[in-house]
């Protein structure tokens, strides 16, 4: 069956909830989350941004999907290892973005388990598939715990193969609302480097963070907007942050590596994660998007916090290593943690 023909199959929706009132409702297609909520002074508050069931597979934002086989941008759409070379789908020309055009967003990921409160779902991506070697088998379970969203990734290749998954969600800590603006929410970042970028948005070299993208303390996201050369050329945030010291799982003694309060300063969000960097994007390109009353999102209405292995890394080792070999297994998990005031 094509990919083109799934994306017109009956999109199949599954939900979770557990003690604590935490709902999850996603869609085995791209294995994409549509809707979190949690009670908020009494109230529930969707805190993900999404549209209707059937608008998913035509938008173009990773709407709550999945990001494979590599998440970010792959320079020239092009791997090179040990004399080899691949070609890769360019879907943002000559760049290769989140996987190809038929990345893990569109395909059907199959259900292997659920409970009340978890879900497991796994995807075969064959050798080729978008250009990239080896066939990669993927296990992710979506699990609430307690206030946490808890996303975990597993994978082996039977070739050396690069792997960065991630899932683009978009929140709005506020609440979901078409008028949405999420450059009123403080955000706390710990990272003491960023990868500034190209104007095609390919990354350069690590550099200090500084200006509006020193996120060490306590800052509104839209404090200082566009008044830095890289903010100007991305329209805002669109950056990958290197994590010191805070890749962690969010248990005992461990720290977040991001937190982000609402505006109304009734919820917080902190993450943790075991991968090497954040990509904060601030919605820069969201106009248009449908939401869920059938209007369109406007630019900046939810934010996305991305852990990933470092963009452009499968052929720049300064930027890391993120191929996958046989024998070898690739995990990733990455908690959001909600905190209602109070």
């Amino acid at each position: 069956m094509t990919q083109a023909r799934q994306a017109h199959d009956p999109l199949i929706p599954f939900e979770l909830e557990n003690e604590t009132g935490l709902r999850l409702r996603g869609l085995d297609f791209g294995a994409t989350l549509t809707s979190l909520s949690l009670l908020v002074g009494g109230e529930r508050r969707e805190v993900l941004l999404g549209c209707a069931d059937e608008d998913y597979p035509a938008q173009q934002v990773w709407l709550g999907a999945v990001a494979g086989r590599f998440a970010n941008r792959i320079g020239g759409a092009e791997l090179t290892r040990n004399g080899q070379h691949w070609q890769l789908d360019a879907n943002q020309p000559p760049h290769c973005l989140h996987g190809g055009r038929d990345g893990f967003h569109r395909r059907r990921w199959q259900r292997v388990r659920q409970t009340s409160d978890s879900i497991s779902l796994s995807l075969v991506s064959p050798a080729g598939d978008q250009g990239f070697p080896g066939q990669l088998r993927v296990t992710l379970t979506y699990r609430l715990e307690g206030q946490d969203l808890v996303i975990d990734f597993e994978a082996k290749s039977d070739a050396p193969t690069p792997v960065s998954l991630t899932s683009h969600a978009y929140f709005n800590l506020d609440g979901d609302s078409p008028a949405g603006d999420v450059r009123q929410h403080a955000i706390t970042l710990r990272a003491n480097s960023f990868l500034p970028t190209d104007a095609s948005g390919l990354p350069l070299a690590i550099t200090p963070v500084e200006g509006p993208f020193d996120l060490r303390a306590e800052r509104p996201i839209g404090q200082a907007w566009l008044s830095h050369a890289q903010q100007m050329q991305a329209k805002g945030y669109d950056h990958a942050y290197l994590l010191h010291g805070a890749e962690q799982q969010g248990k005992s003694g461990q720290t977040w590596a991001a937190r982000v309060r609402s505006a109304d300063r009734q919820l917080a969000m902190e993450v943790y994660t075991n991968q090497p960097s954040l990509q904060f994007y601030s919605g820069n390109w969201l106009a248009n998007t449908p939401d869920r009353t059938g209007r369109g999102y406007g630019d900046h209405a939810g934010f996305c916090l991305e852990a990933q292995q470092l963009p452009d890394s499968p052929n720049r080792p300064a930027l890391g290593d993120p191929w996958l070999l046989p024998g070898q297994r690739y995990h990733h998990q990455t908690r959001y943690r909600f905190i209602p005031a109070g």
